[in-house]
């Protein structure tokens, strides 16, 4: 951050204004009679981008209704630090990033593991009804003499399903979206190290590696983007990759949501919901066979 921030603490007004310097990195944020004394100080100019929650774009001070003083617009000038700036369409370099938090990452890889589980229903059903099986094999009622067929299609079905989730994940992560379902919903993406969009290999194996980290370190692994200065998993680490806010790396960064979205704290509550509602329900059952064998 430069000199020029040194304005941003102010009790007249929010601090809601972001703006462009002249090296065309966002600074921010200022209340707006900040924006007003930068300008009055000759260290802004009129025409600087600035931007606040609520604009479709960045736009300059001068257009921005009842911004500046109607005495200020007509006497101000331009500082000769921004007329040696950069091309005016060049583009804004933000330092501002937000790293994805542990919660919503769990909400995301909630409704991920929803999405999976239907595909995986959507493909094994018609293999079990085509190898003989019953549907209640799927709830753990296997006839003794369906044991072995039943256990030979999970053994040839599983790899399969594995692979398809790992091109789903491949697929979406590299698209422009950079996401899948679940982080799109969550409004978060999937990036290389330096901000830049990955391969649909490089996702591919990120979700081998997201899998094996689970299953090897017990979760620790998983966990471990809770604690990380980039909130990184094991396997992030291991795939040069890192979990973002979907506005990070863009023309607005100003947008990204620092802490728990709407989605991420329904997505949450319900799953929260359900873990209390199950183990109320098998301590009922366990109350209920404890009874019945008084």
């Amino acid at each position: 951050m430069n000199e020029t921030t040194d304005f941003s603490t102010d009790a007249a007004s929010p601090a809601e204004w972001f703006y462009v310097d002249a090296q065309r990195q966002q600074q921010g944020p200022l209340s707006a009679d900040a924006l007003v004394a930068q300008v009055q100080g000759n260290r802004l100019s009129v025409d600087t981008l600035v931007w606040k929650d609520g604009m479709s774009d960045w736009q300059p001070l001068k257009t921005i209704p009842g911004l500046l003083p109607a005495g200020l617009l007509a006497a101000a000038t331009v500082p000769p630090s921004q007329m040696a700036g950069l091309a005016a369409d060049a583009p804004i370099d933000s330092f501002d990033i937000v790293y994805a938090g542990f919660w919503r990452r769990v909400a995301a890889n909630v409704i991920d593991s929803f999405v999976m589980g239907m595909l995986s229903y959507v493909i094994l059903i018609p293999v079990m009804l085509v190898a003989g099986l019953s549907l209640g094999a799927l709830g753990g009622n296997i006839p003794a003499e369906q044991e072995d067929t039943f256990g030979l299609v999970l053994l040839l079905t599983y790899p399969l399903l594995y692979t398809l989730q790992a091109i789903y994940f491949g697929w979406m992560q590299s698209r422009p979206a950079q996401a899948s379902l679940g982080k799109m919903a969550c409004g978060i993406k999937v990036v290389g190290n330096n901000g830049e969009r990955i391969s649909f290999w490089r996702g591919f194996w990120r979700y081998f590696a997201f899998m094996f980290v689970g299953f090897f370190t017990l979760g620790i692994g998983l966990v471990m983007a809770a604690f990380t200065d980039r909130k990184r998993g094991l396997h992030d680490m291991v795939c040069n990759t890192l979990v973002v806010d979907k506005w990070a790396y863009t023309q607005q960064p100003q947008m990204q949501t620092r802490g728990l979205d709407i989605v991420t704290k329904v997505v949450l509550g319900i799953y929260a919901a359900l873990i209390v509602l199950t183990f109320l329900f098998m301590m009922l059952v366990i109350m209920i066979a404890i009874a019945g064998q008084a």
